[in-house]
């Protein structure tokens, strides 16, 4: 009897993981068809009314899931893919516009069927992400639609890849003068920063010292060198640019 319930168990997570590893494949296909250098072409993708239903056909495949027994870096993958479809499809419905913030309360909306509940894309921001994965690198992988967000990737998240995926958006963020940029004057450094840093300073450390310490781990050689040298370093967060991420 015991062998049988370790079978049986061994089949339905063998058949969970098959599915899940080609549940994002529509997903990573329109992600490589509309988006280049971090910048969506939500006109293009209006116009065809095929990848329009490949959308909408993730989205149901989004509201079916449960994520019953699944690993952690399966449910970041999953998640992650949740915030930036809906928020795409958020953008779709209300196109042509200038800003997300044109729409009303955005991220408040309780309108997407995911996994079984009706969340708000902050909910999957801050309860998902945020208070249950505690994943800090999810700041530079999910996308509010604005230039001011880090660039949204032409792939999808999977478990495959999920781990190095956040490893290479966290370095890719900090190359980006929006981001992150140095100045020097004496041995007094300032460190100028995304507002994202500021917003959600907790997650990256308890205090400037810890914070500084996660920045180093993904900038480059020079920078790291100057920050670690510097008699003083100063913080300073760039102006947040909230224009729409269109292609």
């Amino acid at each position: 009897m015991i062998k049988q319930i370790c079978i049986s168990g061994l089949l339905v997570f063998l058949a969970s993981s098959l599915n899940y590893g080609s549940m994002h494949d529509s997903w990573d296909g329109l992600l490589q068809k509309y988006v280049a250098n971090g910048l969506v072409d939500y006109e293009g993708l209006k116009a065809n009314a095929d990848d329009l239903q490949v959308l909408e056909t993730y989205l149901s495949q989004l509201e079916k899931s449960t994520l019953t027994n699944w690993s952690r870096d399966q449910k970041l993958a999953f998640w992650i893919n949740a915030y930036n479809a809906f928020t795409i499809k958020l953008i779709l419905n209300n196109y042509p516009l200038k800003s997300i913030r044109d729409i009303k309360k955005p991220w408040k909306q309780k309108i997407w069927q995911v996994a079984g509940e009706t969340l708000s894309l902050d909910d999957i921001e801050h309860k998902k992400l945020r208070e249950e994965l505690k994943e800090p690198r999810i700041h530079f992988a999910i996308v509010c639609a604005s230039i001011g967000c880090p660039d949204l990737t032409s792939k999808a998240f999977t478990v495959g890849n999920v781990e190095a995926l956040l490893t290479e958006r966290a370095a890719f963020f900090f190359t980006q003068k929006k981001n992150f940029y140095l100045e020097q004057k004496n041995n007094i450094v300032t460190i100028h920063l995304s507002s994202i840093l500021k917003w959600f300073a907790d997650d990256f450390g308890k205090n400037q010292e810890e914070r500084i310490a996660f920045v180093l781990k993904y900038t480059g050689d020079a920078d790291k060198k100057k920050i670690e040298e510097a008699e003083k370093i100063k913080i300073k967060h760039i102006k947040y640019n909230w224009s729409l991420n269109k292609k």
